[in-house]
């Protein structure tokens, strides 16, 4: 069975939605009108196969079933209408259910905000047998409504599982969004020229070649330093930085009429240090008309000598309005996520280091000799590699470099954030 939560913006419908669901990773509540602009999906607290989809306010007070909700609108079996108690005329709210009339299905209205609970408003001209009184900041009336829930009998959904999971990041307006739709099929997030349209975290999911990729569309980041903590774009760049160590698969993405800008470099030094794999994007390349070969080739050089770690990182110049673009896309996702699990066995890892040694050996410390003993593969997610040493401690940073480019060339590892750790050996002989 599925729950849609509507009513107009700032009654509280994430406030209820982040109460009575199992979403693990809150939504953004903010006095800010309009902070919830896209819609969510999470499970019933108190029974799974209910799912709740949280949507946008009526922002421009003309019509409820916006073209974003009009996607779900046909699943849904019971509309969950919510108003302000504070309020004290409740006309336009009764035409919106009026509208909401038209679907022929079961509408429910919540009276959140009443804090004292005393439930003495009387809002007869709603026509809505079901009504509940709640207070989502103080809890108050919550588990009335879920045992209300409960009377339903609700057909067992089958828990949709994901093989992989994506993430989309970037700075504000760089086509995460469009990125989402075309990748999904449909208009899943809203697209607008009008900067941090997206500003919670918005999930949807596709599946390819056999694969089911969850994916999240984030806010775009700004400078922390230009943010007020108690401002919406706070929020937004804390959610955002919360879902990087969740995901398998990080998309980074530059508007290549921007370039590889000040911003971008602190965002992308952020992203590269927490993901798993990274899959770097030079998006709009439909904009450049003339000399565009040359012009994404300038790009790609100016990213690699900024950033010298972006030379194990593939780097894609795509158009996200090209059909062969996201197929393409879609294949090199579906080729890393499938070696996300890949083992390197530890005698090929020893061939590795008994070469590089050899090449190139590390100057003596304290006048003895630096001795590599043995490496081996300590975890696939991410990459970690464990190197014996009997000088553990001492490893010149430039020496840790030299071993961790030469790895990613040896094997031939691209946009795996690859860690080389040097451990104290256990040997007593190594001194």
């Amino acid at each position: 069975m599925n729950i849609l939560i509507l009513g107009m913006p700032n009654v509280g419908k994430t406030s209820l939605y982040n109460l009575i669901t199992n979403n693990k990773n809150n939504n953004i509540i903010h006095d800010t009108i309009g902070t919830t602009r896209d819609w969510h999906v999470s499970p019933l607290k108190s029974n799974s196969n209910i799912d709740v989809y949280d949507t946008p306010g009526i922002i421009n007070q003309k019509s409820i079933v916006t073209k974003n909700v009009n996607n779900i609108i046909k699943k849904i079996d019971i509309f969950v209408y919510v108003v302000d108690y504070k309020n004290n005329n409740y006309f336009i709210d009764k035409e919106f259910i009026n509208e909401l009339r038209k679907f022929n299905k079961e509408i429910l209205v919540i009276i959140n905000k009443d804090d004292n609970f005393k439930q003495d408003k009387k809002i007869d001209n709603l026509g809505i047998e079901n009504i509940f009184f709640i207070s989502c900041s103080h809890n108050i009336g919550i588990n009335d409504f879920l045992n209300f829930l409960l009377k339903y009998d609700i057909k067992e959904n089958s828990i949709k599982k994901y093989d992989f999971s994506l993430g989309l990041f970037g700075k504000t307006n760089v086509g995460k969004s469009t990125l989402l739709n075309k990748l999904v099929g449909f208009e899943r997030s809203i697209v607008s020229n009008k900067p941090k349209t997206t500003t919670d975290v918005v999930s949807s999911s596709y599946n390819f070649k056999g694969n089911t990729y969850s994916i999240k569309d984030t806010a775009g980041l700004i400078k922390k330093n230009k943010i007020d903590k108690n401002s919406l774009d706070f929020y937004v760049t804390k959610k955002t930085l919360s879902v990087i160590n969740e995901i398998d698969l990080n998309i980074f993405l530059i508007d290549i009429e921007q370039g590889f800008d000040t911003q971008s470099k602190k965002i992308f030094n952020l992203i590269y240090q927490k993901s798993n794999i990274l899959l770097f994007l030079i998006n709009k390349i439909d904009l450049i008309k003339k000399n565009k070969k040359k012009i994404i080739n300038e790009l790609i050089k100016d990213i690699n000598y900024e950033f010298s770690h972006s030379k194990n990182i593939k780097i894609l110049p795509i158009s996200t309005l090209s059909k062969k673009d996201i197929y393409f896309l879609k294949n090199k996702i579906h080729e890393l996520t499938l070696e996300l699990d890949t083992n390197i066995s530890t005698s090929q890892i020893n061939k590795w280091l008994n070469h590089v040694v050899e090449n190139n050996s590390h100057p003596r410390i304290h006048g003895k000799e630096v001795k590599f003993k043995y490496g081996t593969q300590v975890s696939s997610n991410p990459l970690t590699i464990k190197i014996f040493s009997n000088f553990s401690k001492e490893i010149s940073k430039s020496y840790k470099r030299y071993l961790l480019n030469n790895f990613y060339k040896f094997f031939k590892i691209k946009s795996r954030n690859l860690k080389i750790s040097i451990t104290k050996s256990k040997n007593p002989y190594n001194y």
